[in-house]
């Protein structure tokens, strides 16, 4: 599982966020809890990450707090 990505935050929306690290643009499912926290593209960011692997997808969903990253794995258990 990829537990966190530390980069630079190159793209942010209400329900996504990109993280470019090592010269890759990792792309993350967002609440409004973790946007609101995000800081300005451009600056270094931390997300810590359920990643989430189905038969015909794989998503990354990112979140700022371990409570955050928490309640949504207990909500989709």
């Amino acid at each position: 599982m990829i537990e966190y990505i530390r980069g630079v935050l190159t793209q942010k929306e209400p329900a996504k966020a990109v993280v470019e690290a090592c010269g890759v643009g990792y792309a993350f499912l967002i609440p409004l809890t973790t946007y609101d926290k995000l800081p300005r593209v451009g600056s270094e960011v931390k997300l810590l990450s359920y990643h989430d692997v189905r038969e015909d997808s794989e998503t990354l969903f990112g979140f700022m707090t371990e409570d955050e990253r928490e309640m949504f794995v207990k909500l989709t258990g």
